[in-house]
């Protein structure tokens, strides 16, 4: 099957990095096919300034230079690829990447696998088990 564009979702994690990799290989073996890095900053329910808790001094300069390395090192992996970009999304992970995915007319998602185990995934959640149950399009999930 061929793929026109396909949506790797990256964190820097090792799980991500094989995901990239992979898609790479995917997006090189498919001359035309096009590929987008997603990097999610997710923040967490208290970082929105005037809500909830008060923002550390320099946290939204950390976290935009926590979000340009995320973006400069799948740079550096897509770098031979002609039809390729990263983005930074916003929002809960799962969520950002299938709305992404979505308005972009993806029509593949790779996305890595941190290996939970059940209890963990059960209790904690999974941004690849989510993708995976409620996206619309194949995911190929890389372990």
């Amino acid at each position: 099957m061929t793929y026109h564009h396909v949506l790797a979702a990256y964190d820097g994690s090792k799980a991500s990095n094989k995901a990239l990799s992979h898609a790479v290989k995917l997006v090189e073996s498919r001359p035309g096919s096009k590929l987008t890095v997603a990097h999610v900053s997710a923040r967490p329910p208290y970082a929105f300034a005037g809500f909830g808790m008060v923002m550390p001094s320099g946290y939204e300069e950390r976290m935009k230079e926590y979000q340009d390395g995320m973006v400069r090192q799948a740079e550096e992996a897509i770098k031979g690829l002609p039809y390729a970009k990263a983005v930074v999304l916003d929002g809960a992970p799962s969520a950002a990447i299938l709305e992404y995915a979505k308005e972009y007319c993806c029509d593949l998602i790779v996305i890595g696998n941190r290996g939970l185990g059940p209890i963990r995934e059960w209790m904690l959640g999974s941004v690849s088990h989510s993708v995976v149950q409620q996206a619309q399009i194949p995911v190929l999930v890389v372990k």
